[in-house]
């Protein structure tokens, strides 16, 4: 899968029958490599979205917009089929952004999807003192993005002939400092109406139009049958991690902490968690302890719950902060060891909200803490123990406001991909 960039060149000028039309407002915002979806937190993209839905509102409201266009590319690592589905797709998301965010109609949203950037990687390229710039300015220039025999089959082409070109370190060069701006970013342009009035200056700097001679990639001419076009080598064909479950075990109950801040015995616990969707996951934790400590000391608990989270972070990573809502039932008997023979027991359920973060150390690997907070009822039923029987000497309950849970969990992640690419 290649590794896509929107990349919307702004400041074009279109000519109308009478006088050239200048964007007015434009905004560039940036992806993760294989990443459709817009991602407000991601690098720059809250400030330039922030600041570019705001002049489509106004002008929206003053009735006074031509159209929006939205102008995408990839660089050219990858396949060139996966390419153009990942430039159309990152089009279509920030369409159906602008769209929800300004109530502007679709129709005048103008996208134009173009597949590979060679205009704008020769424009870099051109800008830059890398090794070998005028060889690779050669072959940008001169060699077609595919050369077919006479048959119709592919024999080579200009993506071959850049990774070929010297070794590889050209091209490894600018997969390194170049292609991550190419597959990184997208933007829009905001045109207004002709009301005979000069057009405002630009609010941002703007980037030299894609030639046409190279923007686009040749087509072959029409045979039978249509070469299919092969798999290029790419430097890396890595998606971004996802994780789909992660395992958990709670380090403070293993430590014998629990949620009243006593240390009684080590808990057994185990955690699992499924990411169903960019923002959402299910964890289910299960704790269970059942043996004596110290002289007439006994600890047994079985305790089960269920917590839907919402994560702050909508990245699909899901990382750092989340929110969530849990319910819990279980079982307990307690000795203390304050009266040989004498103890309490009984059921318990909660319910309330629960707060945490998780820190990756990697992909997969990482700690989460947090905290629970809400209501727990307990049935206590206090007893004394005189062999072979038991007597019970009190029966109430226990109603408890406060914390009812904390954690300091290890976790491991399984799901695809790797984050090795940004």
């Amino acid at each position: 899968m290649r590794k896509g960039l929107f990349l919307l060149i702004i400041g074009t000028f279109m000519l109308d029958s009478a006088r050239a039309q200048q964007a007015v407002d434009s905004m560039r915002i940036y992806y993760p490599f294989g990443y459709r979806y817009v991602l407000p937190d991601y690098r720059t993209n809250r400030r330039e979205l922030e600041r570019f839905i705001g002049s489509v509102q106004e002008a929206f409201r003053k009735d006074i917009i031509e159209r929006v266009v939205v102008r995408s590319g990839t660089s050219p690592d990858g396949m060139s089929e996966a390419n153009e589905r990942l430039s159309a797709r990152r089009a279509d998301s920030l369409e159906a952004y602008v769209v929800r965010r300004t109530g502007l109609p679709s129709e005048l949203i103008e996208k134009q999807s173009e597949g590979i950037a060679w205009g704008m990687l020769r424009d870099r390229v051109a800008q830059s003192d890398m090794p070998y710039r005028d060889e690779i300015l050669q072959i940008l220039d001169h060699t077609p993005v595919w050369i077919f025999d006479d048959r119709g089959r592919i024999i080579d082409g200009r993506k071959k002939q850049l990774m070929d070109l010297r070794g590889g370190v050209p091209y490894k060069y600018m997969v390194r400092e170049i292609f991550p701006d190419l597959r990184s970013s997208i933007a829009v342009s905001l045109y207004l109406k002709q009301t005979g009035q000069p057009a405002p200056e630009p609010k941002r700097d703007t980037l030299p139009e894609t030639p046409a001679a190279t923007d686009h990639e040749p087509k072959p001419a029409v045979r039978a049958p249509q070469p299919t076009v092969p798999a290029v080598p790419t430097v890396s064909s890595e998606k971004p991690f996802r994780p789909l479950l992660a395992v958990k075990t709670n380090l403070l109950y293993w430590a014998t902490v629990m949620p009243d801040f006593n240390s009684y015995t080590f808990v057994p616990n185990l955690e699992a968690e499924w990411f169903f969707a960019d923002r959402w996951s299910l964890a289910g934790t299960g704790n269970f302890a059942k043996w004596g400590y110290g002289g007439a000391k006994w600890f047994g608990i079985s305790s089960w719950s269920l917590e839907p989270r919402w994560w702050l972070k909508g990245d699909g990573r899901f990382r750092w902060f989340y929110l969530g809502a849990y319910g819990q039932a279980g079982d307990y008997d307690v000795q203390d060891g304050s009266t040989p023979g004498s103890g309490y027991t009984g059921n318990l359920w909660g319910a309330g909200l629960s707060f945490g973060a998780a820190i990756p150390f990697s992909d997969r690997f990482g700690l989460e803490i947090g905290i629970r907070g809400g209501y727990r009822h307990a049935q206590v039923k206090g007893y004394s123990y005189e062999a072979p029987d038991y007597f019970l000497n009190v029966e109430t309950a226990d109603d408890h406001w406060g914390v009812t849970g904390i954690k300091a969990s290890v976790y491991y992640r399984f799901g695809r991909g790797s984050n090795s690419s940004k």
